[in-house]
């Protein structure tokens, strides 16, 4: 499992077939990490609908039966220091 700390630069509804659906239920956030931008897209859930713009988040990558799992949530110093 690898946890990194960034800093979500763009929060944005993905498109499907080149189109923005008002009835999607993907977020999507463009994070900074180390002078790199990366994309991740989930899942719209209570948590990760609360992410914003500027906010600092903890991704948790892990495999899992040969499967890559990403999480995303607000980073929270005292859970994880």
């Amino acid at each position: 499992m690898e946890k990194v700390i960034g800093k979500v630069i763009e929060v944005f509804i993905p498109t499907e077939n080149g189109i923005e659906s008002i009835n999607s239920t993907k977020i999507g956030f463009k994070i900074k990490i180390n002078d790199k931008i990366v994309e991740i897209t989930q899942q719209q859930n209570e948590e990760n609908s609360n992410i914003l713009k500027n906010d600092i988040v903890v991704i948790t990558k892990q495999i899992i039966s040969e499967k890559e799992f990403i999480d995303i949530e607000l980073f929270d110093r005292g859970n994880h220091e």
